[in-house]
């Protein structure tokens, strides 16, 4: 439940707090910002980025290739949240500062002394590796580049590097970090127009008819024939100097004859609007090859109609039989562009069909600005409003596949937003009701699970995407290797190692033990390591230890490994 502070007391704790920091209000708002790191700025990734389900909302700075590169708090503040988790933002530090601002820092390696202590304390205290801390305004003051932690790969990383982050404290909204903390980072390369593809389009608000027209990276001189309405989509990327990462394009403006008809731009993104991300994108494109491409036909159903303007709803419509020049124009974060052209002629021969008859006896037709449920059988869907980008008309059916049923579920070409459910009867033995899941059938048979809850007689679980779904049991336990003989003396050695994962369900807990007592053990899923430091402020030394290893899959399944250790 979110708490509101009146006005008065935000400016009095503000002015409490400037106080106690040793400095004038008006002297801490109106600081520069430092950059986060004593290196020269490289990124390897920028604001706005079109992830999987997400816009990336901060700069990746570069450390090198290696952990351990020195973070420094940007402005004075206060730390405000303290996170530590084996996903997301791994070892996270955030701090607000007087400005109206709050700066996050995160896959941390590990932090300052001060703030190291009081993870520890807590992570002892809740016998959990994962916390989360909100200090007071008056615990954890820093200033303005002082040393806070080192730069690490924790969380969901894909390597060492600093992620930071420019937020509106109030409305927690992410900014652009180049632009609002005023960084000069070198960037004169314009972004590069790498595909444009053309669609037509039928009945855009009823139900939408679309056929592929073209696909190209250099347009040719000759009129491509397209239908009286079309819409494009461009992929495209951009670079800076001094790194070879691609980055997100910033502004995406696509023009027929000099006259804009779409702008989509990546600025002041709100976290709960990012699952809408697939909804600007031709998301068959995407789905099939991987190939993230903004598209100039703004759906009904996307949230994001604040970052974009548009005439026609981005539909280029064709009234005569002129040769009509189309335009694309990126723009990156530094204001460098890119332009491409080429021409279009109406073709009235090239009209997308609506579905006929028989397909719409076979589908239902689902208003994307309805809540809507679909129940056949054993199978049950439901999709909030919200949940679509467009009216569709829904099909569904099964299969027997090595003596399991499938279930197709629509068309995995289509995007779904978020908050739908799929439901699933069946008649499992009480036996194996506790290890029964619903999972994700990939094109290749590879099955991942989605988890799932008994309600009565249905399994049911989020539906993150249409596509093939079956009923899946998990009975194996977890695994856990212990490089670690019996009774191995580990004198020299400053901590333990073991290597845990499941195959299905997914590691849901573990514990540690040393001598019966709960021990710290950081988990990094994507090495699937869990470290326990040999703590002599925790474990006495030049003595034989009991250490025991407890891990849960997401069923229920454990396995457990004890093992005696000198120390």
């Amino acid at each position: 439940m979110a708490i509101k502070y009146s006005r008065k007391v935000a400016i009095l704790t503000i002015a409490i707090f400037s106080i106690l920091s040793g400095g004038t209000l008006s002297a801490q708002q109106n600081q520069t910002y430092r950059l986060p790191l004593n290196l020269p700025p490289s990124l390897s990734g920028n604001y706005g980025e079109l992830r999987a389900t997400h816009f990336h909302g901060g700069l990746d700075f570069r450390v090198g290739g290696v952990v351990g590169a020195p973070v420094y708090a940007v402005k004075d503040g206060f730390v405000s949240r303290i996170s530590v988790s084996p996903s997301g933002y791994g070892q996270a530090i955030y701090i607000k500062h007087p400005d109206g601002k709050t700066t996050v820092y995160g896959h941390l390696l590990e932090f300052s002394p001060k703030i190291e202590k009081m993870v520890r304390e807590k992570q002892y205290e809740k016998e959990s590796f994962s916390v989360t801390i909100t200090p007071d305004s008056t615990q954890i003051p820093v200033k303005r580049g002082e040393l806070i932690a080192r730069a690490g790969n924790t969380g969901s990383s894909g390597g060492p590097h600093l992620h930071f982050e420019i937020r509106e404290t109030n409305s927690e909204i992410p900014l652009d970090p180049a632009k609002a903390g005023n960084f000069n980072i070198a960037d004169a390369i314009a972004p590069a127009i790498e595909r444009i593809s053309v669609y037509g389009i039928a009945n855009p608000t009823t139900l939408p008819a679309r056929t592929f027209i073209k696909s190209f990276s250099t347009p040719e001189p000759a009129p491509l024939p397209v239908p009286d309405t079309f819409y494009v989509a461009v992929s495209g990327v951009d670079r800076m100097n001094g790194s070879g990462a691609r980055f997100a394009v910033a502004k995406f403006s696509y023009f027929m004859d000099n006259e804009e008809i779409f702008r989509f731009t990546a600025e002041a993104i709100p976290f709960d609007k990012g699952r809408y991300i697939n909804s600007i994108l031709e998301y068959q494109q995407k789905s099939l090859f991987n190939r993230p491409m903004v598209k100039s036909w703004v759906e009904p159903g996307t949230g994001l109609k604040s970052l974009i303007s548009s005439k026609n709803e981005g539909l280029f419509i064709l009234k005569d039989n002129d040769v009509h020049i189309v335009r694309i124009e990126l723009s990156d974060h530094s204001g460098n562009k890119s332009t491409k052209s080429f021409k279009v002629k109406r073709d009235i021969s090239l009209k997308p069909l609506a579905p006929d008859s028989t397909s719409i006896k076979k589908g239902r037709l689902m208003p994307w600005y309805l809540p809507n449920t679909y129940e056949s059988g054993s199978l049950r869907i439901d999709i909030p409003v919200g949940g679509l980008c467009s009216n569709i008309l829904f099909t569904a059916d099964s299969i027997k596949s090595n003596g399991s049923i499938i279930w197709r579920i629509h068309n995995n070409s289509v995007p779904l937003n978020a908050g739908a459910k799929i439901a699933i009867k069946a008649n499992v033995p009480d036996i194996l009701r506790s290890k029964a899941l619903i999972a994700f059938v990939s094109d290749n048979g590879n099955v991942s699970s989605r988890g799932g809850e008994w309600k009565g007689d249905r399994i049911e679980t989020t539906l993150g995407e249409f596509g093939r779904y079956t009923i899946a049991y998990d009975t194996m336990a977890p695994k856990v290797v212990l490089n670690l003989k019996e009774k191995q003396n580990l004198t020299a050695r400053k901590n333990i190692r073991i290597t845990i994962f499941d195959d299905l369900s997914g590691i849901a807990s573990y514990r540690a033990e040393i001598d019966g007592k709960w021990v710290l053990a950081s988990y990094d899923p994507k090495s699937r390591g869990l470290t326990i430091d040999l703590d002599p402020l925790k474990i006495v030394k030049g003595k034989s230890h009991q250490l025991s290893i407890t891990v849960s899959d997401g069923r229920g399944n454990k396995t457990n490994i004890t093992r005696s250790f000198i120390w």
